[in-house]
């Protein structure tokens, strides 16, 4: 199946980005490096921590048919957005 569009984050302070690697390992994707990528359950993504910048960049590569890019986005930024708080 295709790529969803890019997803980025502001506000992404070190403190956070740790968090945010916890939430992700309690959903099935783990954050291991700044940069990377990962596959689960049919799902690929790759994501990148600019530190300086206070930045995460998040993206599907890949997904399953029945998974739309807008269900994958909402996923995604619920978790951002409560590690974020």
């Amino acid at each position: 199946m295709s790529s969803c569009p890019e997803q980025t984050f502001d506000g992404v302070t070190p403190e956070k980005w740790q968090i945010l690697q916890v939430k992700a390992t309690e959903n099935g994707v783990t954050l291991n490096s700044d940069a990377g990528q990962a596959s689960q359950q049919g799902f690929t993504f790759s994501w990148r921590y600019d530190a300086a910048s206070a930045t995460l960049t998040i993206q599907c590569l890949d997904r399953p048919f029945w998974a739309p890019c807008g269900a994958i986005h909402s996923k995604v930024q619920d978790i951002v957005t409560s590690s974020l708080k």
